[in-house]
């Protein structure tokens, strides 16, 4: 469905279920290897921080970077961060979502 509002046009999307099986269950969901890999260093070292999966995976940094954002859009990685108690910038982790 199409609508104008405010001169541009705003197209909206109805929204499928989806028939897809999620990532836990399947292994053939991810999108590449480097996605299993991370996916699956991070369910037995969880929770992590980027750099702690560079270690354990030997993968660099930003595909370290790039695979958890692919697995935060496929909702089966989120991030928190602990409350913070001093100056500085505060830990970013990563931990699997359980279903």
């Amino acid at each position: 469905m199409a609508r104008y509002m405010d001169e541009t046009l705003v197209i909206e999307e109805k929204a499928e279920p989806s028939t897809e099986s999620h990532p836990v269950e399947s292994n053939s969901s991810f999108t590449n290897q480097t996605d299993l890999k991370v996916f699956n260093a991070l369910r037995e070292h969880q929770p992590a921080t980027r750099m702690e999966l560079c270690d354990k995976t030997g993968i660099a940094r930003t595909t370290i970077y790039d695979a958890l954002t692919r697995l935060m859009v496929m909702r089966v990685v989120t991030k928190y961060s602990p409350p913070v108690t001093k100056k500085g910038r505060p830990k970013v982790f990563y931990r699997t979502i359980s279903e």
